[in-house]
């Protein structure tokens, strides 16, 4: 097709003493993660080092709840994919020592469009998440993405990292075995965004490249292979199903507001950051100029807001819950799939 079906979601969630991404360890702390935004202050920038979870550690977890739907939804998927371990079938070493389902069907003296096509079959993580096989020079962009979570720019100022102490006590203190051991908790109220290149799934783009037809798993595959990687983002969205060291530092949480966009084009249409609170009435803007623009460019916005939004929203569909949102944007886009 001309042009590509997308869904994008962009979410606020409001958690308090979460330690989701821990960065390293030095002495008896455990640091989270931080990282460096721009802020505006009396007409000047400035930099200040706020409590992040990366981007890898999102789709990391992502990636396991798709195997799993996948795996639900009898669509095949490997073991280490289940497992959560992803080493993507980095090399002929890797694929006969961890990988069976291609053991044997891959390799360095095959075409790159085959070892593409049987890897992408084998592994509806693989296809929607993206591999690299250096031994048989293939590379599968991620047809998802997602960014850091990062503080709202608005409420920048209440974020915070502070560590808490933790005792490790064992009979044997009196021979100074008792350790003292900190660990970062942060609070904040994140903002993050996810886009999922639908109408790329199952697309397989070095055939494409390659002149081999045919470079697609057909529209069949496709719907099914979407479907699950919706019901990865809701399962993991809908219960904080993601981050480190919550046996012991479950977060308190909750979806202050998310928007929901499914859009048919010549590239994604995202919905804005979610830094402050005009960022659904800035998307609704961003989207009428766009159409002015962008010859087809089609769209259909849903959101979900407990928290009140600022400006001009009328031109977005709520829903009284996150999942029902990202539902009705993903129905949208599965129709234009399946239309083709």
């Amino acid at each position: 097709m001309a042009n590509g079906v997308y869904l994008a979601v962009t979410a606020r969630l409001l958690v308090n003493l979460e330690s989701l991404n821990m960065a390293e360890s030095v002495g008896n702390i455990t640091r989270h993660r931080k990282a460096p935004v721009v802020v505006e202050e009396d007409g000047a920038y400035r930099i200040v080092y706020v409590p992040v979870v990366s981007g890898m550690s999102l789709a990391h977890h992502y990636q396991v709840l798709l195997a799993r739907a996948a795996a639900k939804a009898g669509l095949p998927v490997s073991q280490m994919s289940l497992q959560g371990y992803f080493l993507k079938y980095a090399s002929d070493d890797i694929i006969n020592k961890y990988y069976p389902e291609v053991k044997g069907k891959v390799g360095s003296k095959k075409s790159p469009c085959e070892n593409e096509r049987v890897i992408v079959e084998s592994d509806v993580v693989a296809d929607v998440g993206g591999f690299l096989y250096t031994d048989g020079v293939v590379k599968r962009t991620s047809r998802f993405s997602f960014s850091y979570m990062v503080p709202a720019l608005e409420a920048v100022k209440a974020a915070g990292v502070y560590p808490q102490l933790h005792v490790r006590y064992t009979p044997e203190a009196a021979k100074q075995e008792q350790a003292l051991i900190y660990v970062d908790n942060a609070s904040a109220l994140y903002t993050l965004s996810y886009i999922l290149e639908a109408s790329e799934v199952s697309v397989l783009g070095v055939c494409k490249a390659m002149g081999v037809k045919p470079h697609d798993l057909g529209a069949d595959v496709r719907v099914k292979r979407v479907k699950a990687a919706v019901e990865a983002l809701v399962a993991m969205l809908g219960n904080m199903a993601f981050g480190a060291k919550r046996s012991r530092s479950l977060p308190h949480w909750k979806v202050a507001s998310l928007v929901a966009v499914a859009s048919e084009g010549i590239a994604p249409f995202t919905p804005n950051p979610g830094h402050d609170r005009r960022y659904l009435a800035d998307t609704l803007k961003r989207l009428e100029a766009q159409k002015s623009v962008i010859d087809g460019l089609d769209a259909e916005v849903h959101y979900y807001a407990a928290e009140k939004l600022e400006g001009d929203t009328s031109k977005a569909t709520r829903h009284d819950t996150p999942e029902e949102a990202i539902k009705a944007a993903a129905d949208w886009a599965l129709k234009r799939l399946e239309r083709g």
